[in-house]
């Protein structure tokens, strides 16, 4: 625990760019491969994915934060930031639904040296109220000095933050980022226009709004690829922040029938999707698989390889 992570007020506009949720490798149903994960940290920050050009976001949902036990937590954290060594911003999904135990891992990954933390609005029961979802952040930030990405994510929550729940966020100092996971047009509009100067805004919109998300205001996106082709996540910013409408059509129908494969059947499917073609990229993935997620059969993975193939991504 020798490094201290950024400030703030430095980490604000670090977080931008490919936000990539990075896949956790495990070797048991007690232990993370520890060896992979070393591998894969620093494959992907050789790859370009530095400070300036995205964030590495671990324990989020595709990184299984939900499975994983505090001890289990803490060792991710530790070995991601010391193979980081401060070359990219490291952020912890603190995936728990309970405002104490968010509290327990931000307050082990501020002094781990990591430089922000991303929140999900409690989410045990669904669409908690503007009230709940305020006094959550709040508690947060009034325990903690590290910067924090609100996560906005309906499918796991239950909530769709309005403008109004934004709003109520907006008054805590500790909040320096939000990623916006909305298809909602006018809404995402609306989320720039009155946020953009107070929030970092990032988008798990890439499937259906690019270009306009970044034209609207968003200036990172959510994107899987990074974890074995970080070119091809950072092509996606590129081409985004370029503003060149054909360019962004072209891509975006590049990657439509690899999305609808991946994203046809439940959200345990689709992440084990994405583990899958790490390992078809050549990625040390570990050995195991820890339940819910169940690894993808002959059949399926033959599918994915061609799709892989098809959309130019990485195949070993």
């Amino acid at each position: 625990m020798g490094r201290k992570g950024l400030s703030r007020s430095e980490v604000k506009p670090l977080l931008r760019g490919v936000i990539n949720i990075q896949l956790t490798p495990f070797s048991s149903d007690t232990e993370i491969d520890e060896k992979a994960l070393r591998e894969n940290t620093r494959f992907m920050i050789e790859g370009g994915l530095v400070t300036g050009k995205g964030i590495q976001v671990i324990a989020g949902s595709n990184g299984e934060g939900f499975s994983l036990s505090d001890a289990e937590y803490e060792k991710l954290i530790n070995i991601v930031v010391e193979e980081a060594k401060g070359e990219v911003p490291i952020v912890v999904g603190c995936v728990r639904p309970g405002t104490s135990q968010v509290i327990k891992l931000a307050k082990y990954a501020e002094a781990a040296g990591a430089d922000a933390i991303m929140v999900l609005a409690p989410f045990y029961y669904p669409n908690p109220t503007d009230d709940i979802v305020y006094r959550h952040f709040k508690a947060i930030a009034d325990a903690t000095e590290i910067g924090i990405m609100v996560y906005n994510n309906p499918l796991v929550t239950g909530k769709d933050m309005s403008l109004e729940c934004i709003g109520r966020l907006a008054t805590i100092d500790h909040i320096v980022a939000l990623k916006e996971t909305t298809s909602d047009v006018r809404k995402l509009r609306q989320v720039a226009r009155d946020f953009g100067k107070r929030f970092t805004l990032n988008g798990n919109t890439y499937r259906s709004l690019m270009p306009l998300d970044y034209q609207f205001g968003i200036v990172g996106h959510n994107h899987f690829t990074a974890n074995y082709d970080p070119k091809a996540a950072l092509e996606i910013d590129e081409v985004d922040r370029s503003g060149d409408f054909a360019r962004c059509q072209e891509l975006w129908e590049r990657y439509l029938d690899l999305y609808a494969y991946i994203f046809a059947g439940d959200m345990y499917k689709s992440s084990a999707y994405g583990k899958e073609m790490a390992r078809i990229a050549g990625r040390p993935m570990g050995d195991h698989e820890r339940l819910p997620f169940v690894r993808p059969n002959e059949e399926e993975r033959k599918k994915l390889k061609e799709l892989m193939i098809k959309t130019g991504l990485t195949v070993k």
